[in-house]
């Protein structure tokens, strides 16, 4: 699986993820046309949906049909006009209209406005959910003592989710910012922390976690997603804290441990490290070429190697570690090459992403972290997806 950003917890469960990573590591181990925008909440510059999907190019609604078409009948038309190429979800989605009409007669109809964000996201059709969930943090901010928690969490997660996917996380911050203030929950300010993160202000983001832990300390994924962000800023001590606690609080949170091996990694305890990815991973090889990713990501590409000849062989044809050893036999001979000249070889070359939390041995990472996913140029491949536990 392609490697997302490991570390973060999405809070609702759900997918999370933020591309902490510059380039993928393949560990082992998803609104309305355009309406008018809250001035509060609203995104600037925002394209319009017209605007993204020429008239030309939307084509012309299909023919009413004399009678009505089965369930059955209609997800086979929706499958052929998609195998056609033809397929435009904002056009030819019949449920897109319906809620689109529901809004029209409610713009407050809440359940109405994030059925059609969620049919946005699973078209990945981000810029069009992200302001369906701007409308909904709007209508929320407004009377936030008439909506339950669940349902502003909700809410937030999605926005951030979005704007993150829609690669707008630095325009969002202000409107989550300011609706964390009014509607200020762990879940909520869990959200403002991964956007944050994804933003690139570390210190806005360790505030919000630290501020989430104060509301809910007896949480694992907000333990997580503190230290990870700790872990990012290098402050080792202060993670290797945080997910030792989580740990204490959900021994099988392998996110966590993951995490906690990245830690003594860096701090050079390789073999306490490498148990921690032992005890997380489901077999010998995936804690090998877990603790080889980090490694490569540290620069350290001779044990990098090391632990990849380990990993195969105890899976001889295991493609993580497979790919991974070929990316650190290019780097290695790189660094021959520079050698003789005097030179150095800047970490960079490698594009490793900076922080790795590897290994959910099972489950990949909905489309945040989650996101926005780390680019697809070459790096490090793993057999599990990290994702932080926010990103629910």
């Amino acid at each position: 699986m392609t490697f997302a950003t490991m570390a973060r917890n999405r809070w609702n469960g759900t997918r999370w993820t933020t591309a902490g990573l510059a380039a993928a590591l393949a560990l082992t181990a998803g609104c309305t046309r355009r309406t008018a925008v809250s001035r509060d909440f609203g995104l600037p510059n925002a394209p319009s949906a017209q605007q993204r999907i020429p008239k030309a190019a939307r084509g012309s609604p299909p023919a009413a049909k004399k009678q009505a078409l089965s369930p059955d009948e209609a997800l086979r038309e929706v499958f052929k006009q998609q195998a056609q190429g033809a397929f435009d979800p904002l056009t030819d989605d019949r449920r897109v209209k319906l809620i689109e009409n529901r809004l029209r007669l409610n713009p407050q109809d809440m359940t109405a406005r994030l059925e059609l964000a969620g049919i946005y996201e699973r078209y990945r059709l981000s810029e069009e959910a992200l302001e369906q969930y701007t409308q909904a943090l709007k209508y929320v901010s407004e009377s936030p003592a008439a909506v339950g928690v669940p349902l502003r969490e909700t809410v937030a997660a999605g926005f951030g989710r979005c704007a993150r996917a829609a690669g707008r996380s630095s325009e969002a911050v202000p409107a989550l910012a300011a609706f964390v203030r009014r509607s200020p929950s762990a879940g909520t300010w869990n959200e403002m922390g991964i956007l944050y993160d994804e933003a690139g202000d570390r210190a806005g983001a360790e505030e919000s976690f630290r501020q989430a832990v104060g509301l809910q300390p007896d949480s694992d994924r907000l333990r997580n997603n503190l230290g990870y962000n700790l872990l990012l800023q290098k402050k080792l001590e202060a993670a290797e804290g945080e997910f030792r606690r989580a740990l204490e609080l959900n021994p099988k949170s392998a996110m966590a441990r993951n995490n906690l091996g990245a830690v003594l990694a860096r701090r050079g305890d390789l073999e306490n490290a490498r148990q921690q990815f032992r005890l997380a991973a489901p077999d010998a090889s995936t804690a090998y070429n877990n603790l080889a990713v980090v490694l490569l990501e540290m620069g350290d590409y001779k044990r990098s190697r090391d632990e990849l000849v380990k990993a195969l062989s105890a899976r001889h044809y295991f493609a993580p570690a497979l790919a991974n050893f070929k990316l650190v036999q290019e780097l290695l001979r790189h660094r021959a090459t520079l050698a003789p000249a005097g030179g150095n070889l800047p970490l960079s070359t490698a594009r490793i992403p900076p922080g790795l939390v590897l290994a959910l041995s099972s489950v990949a990472p909905p489309v945040e972290q989650d996101r926005r996913l780390p680019e697809e140029e070459g790096g490090a491949a793993s057999n599990v997806s990290n994702v932080s536990e926010d990103r629910p």
